[in-house]
């Protein structure tokens, strides 16, 4: 635990079970109390004020939002507070680097190890340039999870938990999209 966090009290789990039963206000005496140590968490992990706000809102978005997943039994609301913290900063790291290494990669093809040779770039930035045109030719739904799966790397879980869609809805418009993608691949010159 960090120093200077709250001690988790019976209030608690019952600020935490009113939550699940819709009331707003055990939310705000939630956040009221535990904020701080969230934002410490984002800070530590992120190491950017933005960010940790970010993550803050994010944080208690998802225990508003999905406050059915709380189960007193594994523990007590600090602990999962603390865990889905941690967890939901970490996600934000990983992401953050991989768009940065893509987004390096895409505007700096040569920055790899060495130069590559002209027919190289050229065939590279041909390629690049197709699959920028196919995905734009996705339904803006199935581009957005195949862009969070494969430019985010993110689990079909996290798409899901993100967008706020059902697991199953996802897996459909990743698979559909690669699908229309391999066959917009395969009708191209």
């Amino acid at each position: 635990m960090l120093a200077g966090s709250p001690s988790p009290s019976p209030d608690d789990f019952e600020l935490m079970r009113r939550i699940a039963d819709g009331d707003a206000g055990a939310l705000t005496k939630l956040y009221e109390k535990f904020s701080p140590t969230v934002f410490a968490i984002g800070l530590r992990i992120l190491r950017d004020r933005q960010e940790a706000e970010d993550l803050l809102i994010d944080v208690f978005w998802e225990m508003w939002d999905r406050a059915g997943r709380y189960d007193p039994t594994r523990g007590a609301p600090l602990t999962y507070i603390l865990n889905l913290s941690r967890s939901r900063a970490i996600d934000r790291r990983r992401s953050r680097a991989y768009q940065e290494r893509f987004r390096n990669e895409i505007e700096n093809p040569a920055s790899k190890s060495g130069e590559p040779d002209p027919a190289e770039e050229s065939d590279l930035a041909e390629q690049r340039q197709r699959v920028r045109q196919a995905l734009s030719c996705l339904d803006p739904v199935q581009r957005e999870a195949v862009e969070l799966a494969y430019f985010e790397a993110l689990s079909h879980t996290q798409i899901a938990e993100r967008l706020n869609k059902p697991l199953g809805t996802i897996k459909t418009y990743i698979r559909q999209g690669l699908i229309r993608l391999r066959d917009g691949f395969r009708t191209d010159p």
